[in-house]
């Protein structure tokens, strides 16, 4: 039976956050702009939530937050390799990868691994991610690396994940570390109200988007056909899209452009869907997928 993480979306909204920013933690450090700073320029590009993860060290923002933003508390466990713990209000950088995981479900909360092909490709091997269990997701996107090294998208790790039949994720984060990294990709969670029980409640099953620019308008699936409609955040008479349907191993079993577009499942393990939209902004849906291939 294929299961849609979006089928049953009612009386929520579309919350734009982003898990991965660097802030309020000094002069050349990752978070040398002010706390402040960087949540005002959140909020005036219309984020719903934020959280602080800086390398290691808890930030309490809470203090921050308000009726329109949300503050999420968090860390980004930082060893050899990085993992943002989402939902925690200490580092458990003394513990080891799998313990910290472990913990930070626990604490309900989720992981996420960051920028899965940064500085090379393959920063996290398929080795170590067949090891660890019980993470939330992976950074799909991560802007901040196309002006470092390596590449910011992972979709490649992702279509990895899922072909070995792990229910794995896909984010959309910033990785702000100076002024210009702002709003340049994020996650949209469909929340029923602007709290953390909701919005955990939404990653837990699925029921959000990692994007760079483009917002859902539907992703229904009737009688095992994909139906998907994309657009501009804003009001605009630019109704074209490309929409990509993407299967096992990465394999592209459809491309169309127009308006919306639709894809008849025949027994794949998975399908998920991307689409791009003239300016290049792009959006990632989580895998539609069969139930008994995944654990």
């Amino acid at each position: 039976m294929y299961k849609n993480p979006y089928q049953n979306l009612t009386n929520g909204k579309w919350c734009k956050t982003n898990f991965h920013t660097h802030a309020g933690t000094g002069y050349k450090t990752c978070g040398v702009n002010p706390i402040d700073t960087v949540v005002d320029l959140y909020r005036k590009a219309n984020y719903d939530m934020l959280c602080i993860s800086n390398h290691n060290i808890f930030t309490d923002a809470s203090d921050f937050s308000d009726e329109n933003m949300l503050m999420i508390p968090g860390v980004e466990y930082t060893k050899d390799r990085h993992m943002l713990t989402i939902g925690v209000n200490k580092s458990l950088h003394d513990e080891d990868y799998q313990t910290a995981i472990n913990m930070t479900n626990d604490m309900n909360g989720f992981t996420i691994l960051c920028h899965p092909n940064w500085p090379e490709k393959e920063y996290f091997s398929r080795e170590r991610l067949n090891e660890l269990s019980g993470y939330a997701g992976i950074e799909v996107m991560n802007r901040v690396i196309y002006r470092l090294s390596g590449s910011g998208l992972a979709t490649d790790t992702w279509d990895y994940l899922l072909s070995q039949g792990k229910l794995i994720y896909g984010f959309g984060n910033d990785d702000f570390h100076i002024l210009t990294d702002a709003a340049r990709s994020f996650n949209l969670i469909y929340c029923d109200d602007l709290s953390y029980n909701s919005m955990k409640q939404a990653i837990d099953d699925g029921e959000f988007c990692a994007s760079t620019g483009l917002y859902p308008e539907y992703l229904k699936l009737e009688n095992d056909i994909i139906k998907v409609k994309v657009k501009f955040p804003i009001q605009t008479y630019i109704d074209t899209f490309t929409y990509r349907f993407i299967t096992e191993n990465g394999e592209v079993v459809s491309v169309q452009n127009g308006s919306f577009a639709e894809y008849k499942l025949n027994g794949e393990k998975y399908v998920r869907v991307e689409a791009i939209g003239e300016n290049g902004a792009m959006i990632f849906f989580q895998p539609i997928y069969l139930t008994e291939k995944f654990l």
